[in-house]
């Protein structure tokens, strides 16, 4: 009974966290009075950045004694953990550029209208997105998609499988206009998939919120280098 009990907080907990992940920034605008479709976007970008910042503080309150626990015995191996975390990385980039590579010159899409945004906003505010993309996402949506659904799921591959197509559509949901745009959860899953996977192995988030935080800061690294070339 304790366990069934113990199961249902914890997926009502992940549906929160999804919810505040989702919303969380709308509640902010609406506090400050201001309409994100009327502000210029220097402005929109202070306001989310605040709403961010304390969603984070809300994340890392909710999941403090974790993260004080693994950080400690992440930093205690640090070698072997850099190197299995950065093993199961490297799979699940790989997975990513190819599918990318696929999307791109073989089916002649797009990027997806996520990645679009993202590099509209590095190009207007670029601390704001350095800190979005380096230390929120990864410490936030790892909670969410990898701590909070492996509290929910004891099976490794249900785990795995949710984890991976929860992180991907979350990813793509707002940007999805017709079914051909369902073929962007085949880059953002196989990285959610890699990272479950990782994360089953070490059973310590710090192993996915640093390669995550890797994935994100090399991207914005690699954005910036292309545009100043």
């Amino acid at each position: 009974m304790n366990l069934s009990i113990n199961k249902v907080k914890c997926v009502l907990k992940s549906i929160f966290l999804i919810f505040l992940l989702m919303y969380f920034s709308s509640f902010v605008f609406a506090i400050f009075n201001v309409d994100p479709e009327k502000v210029s976007t220097n402005e929109y970008s202070f306001y989310l950045f605040i709403s961010n910042l304390l969603m984070l503080g809300i994340f890392i309150f909710i999941y403090k004694d974790t993260l004080k626990k693994d950080f400690k015995d992440y930093i205690k191996n640090l070698g072997t953990n850099m190197e299995t975390s950065i093993k199961y990385w490297l799979v699940g980039f790989g997975i990513m550029a190819l599918s990318n590579i696929f999307i791109t010159y073989i089916l002649r899409m797009s990027i997806a209208e996520n990645e679009e945004q993202i590099r509209a906003l590095v190009d207007i505010a670029p601390l704001f997105m350095i800190f979005d993309v380096v230390i929120y996402a990864p410490l936030t949506e790892e909670l969410i998609f990898r701590k909070s659904l492996k509290d929910i799921f004891s099976n490794k591959w249900i785990f795995v499988i949710v984890s991976g197509i929860v992180f991907g559509g979350l990813h793509v949901v707002s940007y999805i206009n017709n079914p051909s745009d369902l073929i962007y959860l085949i880059p953002y899953g196989s990285l959610g998939v890699n990272f479950a996977l990782l994360y089953h192995k070490t059973d310590n988030i710090f192993s996915t919120i640093s390669m995550h935080a890797l994935h994100n800061g090399l991207a914005i690294l690699i954005y910036f280098l292309g545009a100043t070339v």
